[in-house]
C-alpha cells in the first residue's frame, strides 16, 4: 500500500507530532494559588 501512494505517505510522516514527549522538556504551566475558606470570609463583598 506505501508504493501506491508514492511519496503522499513520507509526506505525512514529516508533519506528524513527535510521538513521544522528551523528557528533559518540562511543559511550563502556572502556579496557582490555593483559595482558603479564610480568605474568602475576609472579602465577603467580592462574589466571583
Amino acid at each position: 500500500m506505501a508504493k501506491e501512494n508514492n511519496g503522499c505517505l513520507s509526506s505525512w510522516v514529516e508533519v506528524a507530532p513527535p510521538l513521544l514527549i522528551s523528557p528533559t522538556k518540562i511543559p511550563i504551566s502556572p502556579v496557582l494559588e490555593t483559595i482558603t475558606e479564610e480568605d474568602a470570609e475576609e472579602h465577603p463583598d467580592q462574589d466571583s
